[in-house]
């Protein structure tokens, strides 16, 4: 057998619990098992100093791997002592066999970037982490670049931003948790692409984060309506109504699915979901509302909600 390590560098850095980090999970690459792990906080002293300015310890195989004359950077920790941290690389291994073994590496490099996706999807609905944090500014010159015009030629002009970090926590856990990530690999591995109505909020998550509210009120409430659906047409069959179909057609969009609900007996929460939800997606729909910042938060967060209440399964079923 021939030993096969892969990096992972994440498209944002994994918020993780301090129960996750050095921990090893399952993963399946082209049918190829293998583990995913993930590095481990620094060896602090009982009295650390600077415990923060420590960084993350690679996994054991790749702990003194460097990259030139440095070592690689797997992640920092970003409190302290309980040790939640920004994660920006992991480590993958396979055991190959040596005769299929060059076949086997190309069959895992075809099909990882699918999986990474997934798994990144996945992370974020279970976690809702970078679905409001946002960076802007630092060195560069962004979309202009002023030049000096000399007998010598062209000098470029430097500009200098200060870096902006916006940081928006939603009031609950965001940091990945040792079974969430377990599970995240474990769906990527299997191929299993989110529900509709988790598509859909994926998609309120980023437009949200984009400062487009507008789009992320529209999709969050596109979500909840094919959650609502789904849930009514389970009733149907629960109830063995045979007219389903000419209901779904009278009590048509968001607010009739809620009529719909409350009438063929499905409990749900006591509140005002016309307000909440209802009527921000028909003022930006119909009226061309443009919507804050604090009342997207409000209609995702009353989707988030009713979507895990009807569809607790993240996945499509194969």
């Amino acid at each position: 057998m021939r030993k096969v390590f892969g990096i992972v560098e994440f498209a944002e850095t994994l918020f993780c619990a301090a129960d996750s980090l050095g921990q090893t999970v399952n993963i399946s690459l082209a049918e190829h098992a293998g583990t995913l792990t993930l590095p481990s906080l620094p060896e602090w002293d009982k009295n650390e100093q600077d415990p923060l300015h420590k960084p993350l310890l690679g996994p054991p195989p790749a702990r003194t791997w460097k990259r030139g004359e440095s070592p690689i950077n797997w992640g920092r920790p970003t409190t302290y002592p309980t040790g939640t941290s920004e994660v920006k690389l992991a480590l993958l291994e396979f055991s190959l066999a040596l005769e299929d073994a060059d076949v086997s590496t190309h069959e895992i490099y075809a099909v990882f970037e699918p999986w990474l996706r997934l798994f990144e999807q996945y992370v974020i609905l279970m976690t809702t982490q970078h679905t409001r944090n946002r960076v802007s500014g630092g060195d560069g010159p962004g979309r202009l670049e002023l030049l000096f015009g000399e007998d010598s030629g062209l000098k470029h002009i430097p500009h200098r931003t200060p870096t902006s970090i916006t940081i928006e926590m939603g009031g609950d856990d965001e940091s990945l948790h040792l079974e969430q990530l377990r599970e995240a690999a474990q769906l990527a591995s299997s191929d299993l692409n989110p529900r509709l109505q988790y598509r859909m909020l994926l998609e309120a998550y980023c437009a949200r984060r984009n400062g487009d509210y507008r789009k992320a009120i529209i999709e969050g409430a596109t979500a909840l309506e094919v959650c609502l659906t789904a849930r009514i047409l389970e009733e149907f069959n629960t109830q063995g109504i045979s007219f389903g179909e000419k209901l779904l057609q009278k009590f048509r969009m968001l607010g009739g699915r809620f009529e719909l609900i409350r009438l063929i007996g499905i409990s749900l929460p006591e509140k005002d979901y016309a307000t909440l939800v209802i009527n921000p997606r028909n003022d930006v729909v119909h009226r061309a509302e443009f919507p804050d910042k604090a009342l997207a938060n409000q209609v995702i967060t009353e989707v988030e909600e009713l979507l895990q209440l009807f569809s607790p399964q993240f996945h499509e079923n194969k």
